[in-house]
Formats: structure tokens, sequence, C-alpha cells
């Protein structure tokens, strides 16, 4: 034999390369045959083999095809390139051009054991259609699969590999091989855990891998990959990924599933409110943890105040400095010691204070008001109550639309996301309006003994008891050198501390008893009124400071007023 030869075997999935107890499983063995059959047929030798398994043939990015071209093209010993057929080498027009040319110029006849192509013109013509029905039948076969993936999740069924917490399971019924996805009992747990922690809003999504690794928690193994633990990016994406709810997402289209829901609906939307706030704050983990992170800003540029641990005289020392400054942005904010700022935190919430007088008013005026509030909220209720059996009414027919085709895809889940917004909003409203005042009227009074004595509270608190009231407490504590000059009061607390809070809510009691006045009240009142909160904050001392950051108010809060939960 003077002539030599290589071949090239393929299939497209590793199921197709793991049947039977052959790793090589039927096909590549199959075509391997034919393609020495067809050498001996040209009274050529196969030097080399080359093999892809489980590569699909629309990239010509493949090992095998790779190094068969390498080869070609470095070492020019070689008369023909055997296939078994066309679709084998490439399922692209393009590629099939690319790789024909790179044959060619090394001198190389490509050549395929059931095709008759060659060189003739009628065997180019051939290769030419046969590599356009292979490109065909590639965008068909993937046209036809999506469409089959689409109606499976129309019919609540999932079309790509189960998360963490699933497996992807068969059954045969009636002879019929029926694919499913049911419950992981060995990791489900896993996953209920990790969403009730997250929120509780005491983890971070590092600390939570961590953890779950640590309890033992692995993704399941594949035949390329051993079982190993979640990375950050898989807890990430597992906390935000609405299958566990029991909702199939394709194609950015949500369907009802069937498979059995992991989290409900409240535990999922508290995970994803906390995710929310923590990109909406910027507030990362990092190595060195302060329970003031978060909540301290610089009042000298306004920017966020990092928090950090030098060593120096034989010890770790904590400061807190301005990350403004670290890029050169031309703030003064010197590096503060944490202790420093944490006294003058400390002395900040002793002038949040309410005397009992005022507090025993401000508790009967809310217990009237909730008793007033009630009879509204009932109304209410039912109001939203109707408002979701309508939204689920419009949410089936557009279902029955989506399935006859008869709205575009993109419409479809621009409406599917309105539907989904009113709905979470009506949800919100319902449960507001069902809300059991009682435990509202415990939550006030647990305030106002607070308020009453919030340095003393603060004081006797842990770091993560701190960490949680400055958050409750406050939007932004702003630090100039080594002193709290300001602060942004969150809500409530800037209306429970509002000087007029007591007149506003004897002026909102009697608008409930005339609740067609009591929105025009909040839009003229409420929204054009503007309070120093209760007790004296050191911010007009240093006022100059922050008019250069774009404001000419000298009051900080702004509080909105006493309102029911509901619409009024």
């Amino acid at each position: 034999m003077n002539r030599r030869a290589v071949s090239y075997l393929r299939v497209s999935t590793a199921a197709q390369a793991n049947t039977d107890y052959d790793v090589e499983g039927y096909s590549i063995p199959a075509q391997r045959d034919a393609c020495m059959r067809k050498a001996e047929s040209l009274d050529a030798e196969i030097v080399e083999e080359f093999v892809d398994r489980g590569e699909s043939a629309r990239s010509a990015e493949r090992p095998g095809l790779q190094a068969l071209l390498a080869r070609i093209e470095t070492v020019h010993d070689i008369d023909y390139v055997i296939v078994h057929k066309v679709d084998r080498l490439a399922r692209s027009r393009i590629d099939d051009v690319a790789i024909t040319l790179a044959l060619k110029k090394a001198g190389v006849t490509l050549v395929s054991t059931t095709e008759n192509i060659d060189e003739t013109p009628s065997g180019k013509l051939l290769h030419g259609i046969m590599a356009t029905i292979a490109e065909f039948y590639s965008q068909n076969l993937a046209t036809e699969a999506k469409k089959g993936m689409r109606q499976k999740a129309k019919s609540g069924g999932t079309p790509y590999l189960a998360p963490v917490g699933y497996l992807n399971a068969r059954e045969v019924m009636d002879g019929r091989e029926i694919r499913m996805v049911v419950v992981d009992e060995q990791r489900a747990h896993f996953v209920k855990w990790a969403f009730s922690a997250y929120a509780s809003g005491e983890w971070s999504i590092r600390d939570l891998a961590v953890e779950l690794a640590d309890r033992g928690l692995r993704k399941p193994a594949s035949p390329k990959r051993p079982a190993r633990p979640l990375a950050r990016s898989n807890v990430a994406k597992m906390l935000g990924n609405r299958y566990y709810v029991g909702v199939v997402t394709w194609e950015g289209v949500d369907y009802p599933g069937r498979h059995e829901p992991l989290i409900d609906e409240d535990v999922f939307e508290a995970v994803q409110a906390i995710l929310r706030s923590r990109r909406e704050s910027g507030e990362k983990v990092r190595q060195h943890q302060h329970y003031l992170k978060g909540t301290l800003w610089c009042g000298h540029c306004g920017g966020r105040m990092g928090f950090t641990q030098a060593r120096g005289n034989g010890g770790m020392y904590d400061y807190f400095f301005c990350i403004g400054r670290t890029r050169r942005n031309g703030c003064r904010q010197p590096y503060t010691a944490a202790s420093s700022v944490e006294k003058a935190v400390e002395q900040l919430y002793s002038s949040i204070t309410l005397n009992a007088e005022t507090a025993a008013k401000l508790r009967q005026l809310v217990a009237d008001h909730i008793d007033q509030a009630k009879a509204l909220g009932q109304r209410e209720a039912k109001v939203q109550q109707q408002r979701l059996a309508d939204l689920d009414v419009k949410r089936r027919r557009l279902l029955d639309a989506h399935y006859a085709e008869a709205i575009p895809l993109d419409l479809f889940r621009e409406e599917q996301e309105r539907f989904r917004r009113e709905e979470q909003t009506a949800r919100r409203l319902l449960e507001a309006a069902s809300y059991q005042f009682d435990h509202a009227l415990e939550a006030v009074n647990s305030i106002l003994e607070q308020l009453t004595d919030c340095a003393w509270a603060y004081r006797a608190g842990n770091d993560l008891t701190r960490r949680l009231t400055n958050q409750a407490f406050f939007e932004k504590l702003y630090l100039v050198d080594d002193r709290i000059c300001g602060a942004d009061l969150r809500q409530p607390i800037r209306d429970l501390l509002a000087s007029d809070l007591a007149q506003r809510l004897e002026d909102e009691s009697e608008l409930l008893k005339a609740p067609e006045k009591a929105l025009l009240y909040s839009r003229q009142h409420v929204m054009g009124h503007r309070e120093r909160p209760h007790g004296s904050l050191p911010w007009e001392s240093t006022q100059s400071v922050f008019r250069s950051l774009g404001s000419n108010e000298t009051v900080l809060v702004v509080p909105t007023g006493f309102e029911p939960a509901f619409p009024a």
C-alpha cells in the first residue's frame, strides 16, 4: 500500500458515545469499520484516527477536527481524509467550504464511505448538495427541538436539566417513556434551609455557600465532572430561580410547572427583597466586618465609608475610612478609629428620644387610629381579592392566546410581566389590609418603648442587634472627622419623631370617617409637609460642607405622614 489516509469519526452527543457496554457505543465502531473498508478499496492505509465524541458539527471548534487540520497543514504525508458521511465533518456550509479548502490546499482528497463525492463536476455537485442538506437538517432539527421544548414548558414540563434539589427521572407507563422532575430527597432540605436562612437577612451569599458546603451539599456528579460544592454564583442563581416556587421559565416566559415547589411565595419574595436591597445599597461582603458598615457615609464628600483593620504598636486597630478619598476625589475625611465612631453613634441615639407623656399620647392615638382603620381594611381586602380573581382570569386567557399562537412572544412576555407586577401589588395590599392590627399595635408599642430610651437599648444590644437597629432607624449616618453630623431617618421612625405627629393622627382619624376625602389629604397635606425630626441633630453646624453636595436644604428628613398600610 503506497497511499496513506486518516479517518475522522464523530457522534453528536455523549449519550451516543456511552451506549452499550463499550465506552464508544455503537456508532463510532460502525463508522470505523466503514472507513477501514473504504480505505482498503482505495488501496490505502489508515495511519491515524481522529475522533470527536459528543461534539456537535454546527461548529468547527472540535478537538479531533482541529487536530486533523493541524496535521495535514504541518505534515504533508496524507492522501485521503475518510469520513462516514459528509455531515460527520460539518453541518454548516461555511465550515464545509473552509475545511474543503484546507484539504485541497494540503493536496488531500476528501472521501465519504456512503456518498460518491470526488473531483468530478458531478462529485462536486453532490458534495455541495449533501453539505446543504446537512446544514438544513441541523437547523431544522434545532427548530423542531426548540418547538418541542417550548411545548413541553407550556404543558408544565421542564425542558432543561433540573436545578439542585430536583432530579430528572424517567418512568415507563403503558409502554411509553415519560420524563419528569422529582424532588431530590438528599438535597431538597439544603435548598429549603438556604432560602429560609437568607430570608432572615443574617447571611451573605458567600457565607451561605460555605455553610452549605460544610453541611454536605454537593452538585450531582456528571459524566465529565465529579460531585462538587456549590460556588457562590451557583448559590446566587439558586436564590433567584423561580423554579423553586413551581414556575418553569423558558425563552423569558413563565409557565406553571408540574413539579413540586420547594419554597413558598412569601419566603421567595422575602429573599428577592433582600437581594434587591443589597444590590441597591451596594453593600458588599469584605474580609473585615463591622455593624456600622452599609450605614455610615462620609459627611465631607457624601461617599461610602469603608472599614479596615491595621496592625501597629503590637496590636490590631479598627478604622473607618472614606472610599472616595482612596480614589483621590479630594475628600479630607481622615482615617477614624472605629471606637470613636461607635461612641458618636451612641451619643446620637441619646438625642433621639420621646418623653413618657408624648409616648403615652401617641400610643392612645395610634390605638384609636387602628380601630378606625380596621373597617377600611376589610373593604380594601374585598377589593384586592376581586382584583386577584380578575387577574387570574386574564392570565388564563393570555395563556390560551399564547398556546393558540394568537399573540407574538414579545407581547406575551410584556403582558405576563405586567400581570405579575399587578398581582404582587394586589397581594401586598391585600396582606396589608388583612394585617392583624393587634400585632401592629404591639409593634408600635415596642418602638415607642425603645424611643423613650434608645441609647440604653442600643448600648445593651450585641453587634447583630446594633446592626439591625441602625438599618431600621437610618438610611444613612454622616461622619465628619469623628462626629456624626447628620442622619437620614427611615420611616416610620421619622414619622414617629415628627413634632406634629399627634395633630396629624387626630386629623387623619377624622378623615377615616370620610374616606373619600382621605386621598386628597394625603396628596395635599402630607406630601407637602416637611419637619425636623424630634431631637436636635448637629447638622446645621456643618451645613456649608454639605451644600457642596447640591442641596440647599438644612433639614434632612421629610416625613410623609402616619397613614394606613393600604390606599385610602
